[in-house]
């Protein structure tokens, strides 16, 4: 039977504290069930069973959860394994060649590439949080690209700096599709409003005025004395 360091003071320090309850004690099977060298075989439907099917867990919610911060768990060979990052410093501190037991540990990380003669751990591998860098980069361009046609849809342009970071706000809370409905509804009743008379669109999407009834705006636009709140 394997004996490991654990830490008595770990659900004192914010990463643990923060776990939702089923992902605090999944991180500590983890610990315990990977190999000596910190890598876990996944596999959630064992892992489950142990843990009780009242504690649900999730892959994608883990990886998120563990790496929220810093990057503590590795995907090797296609996401069938797990490195546990923190492990290897946690238990052994630096690894010793000369050293038998870290040899044994030192050969399993050759074995998944994540060790180097003369380097040691090697700290820079890609894993799942670059790759999240890329979809972020995506994710990006998509959100700025919603924007920007949202914001092509509002029946008056100005300030588009300060509306496009209203609009923004508004897209966290709310559907891209819904946003530009209400968009288009706005801009038909103001077609025929003149501009000065037609808030700015960081007033509009800042009161969130794309959750009025229509007939509030229509109703504005007949008494042509629109409130305009200027540059939010």
């Amino acid at each position: 039977m394997a004996k490991r360091f654990t830490d008595t003071e770990k659900y004192k320090k914010p990463f643990i504290r923060s776990l939702p309850g089923a992902y605090k004690l999944f991180w500590d099977y983890l610990y315990h069930e990977c190999n000596h060298a910190g890598i876990w075989i996944v596999d959630f439907e064992i892992a489950q069973i142990y843990l009780g099917n009242d504690f649900t867990i999730d892959k994608d919610k883990a990886l998120d959860l563990f790496n929220s911060d810093e990057q503590r768990i590795t995907e090797l060979s296609d996401g069938k394994k797990w490195f546990i990052r923190p492990f290897i410093q946690f238990q052994y501190g630096e690894l010793n060649p000369e050293n038998r037991a870290h040899n044994s540990v030192i050969q399993l990380l050759k074995q998944e590439g994540l060790y180097e003669n003369n380097k040691g751990l090697i700290r820079g591998l890609q894993g799942r949080k670059d790759k999240d860098k890329d979809m972020d980069t995506v994710k990006d361009k998509d959100k700025e690209s919603k924007i920007s046609k949202i914001y092509q849809e509002y029946p008056r342009k100005v300030a588009p700096k300060k509306a496009k970071e209203k609009i923004e706000i508004a897209l966290r809370e709310n559907d891209f599709e819904f946003l530009l409905d209400r968009v288009q509804q706005y801009a038909k009743c103001a077609n025929s409003t003149e501009k000065q008379f037609i808030p700015y669109p960081a007033t509009w999407f800042h009161q969130e005025r794309f959750n009025d009834d229509p007939k509030e705006w229509v109703a504005k636009k007949e008494d042509n004395h629109v409130i305009d709140g200027g540059n939010w």
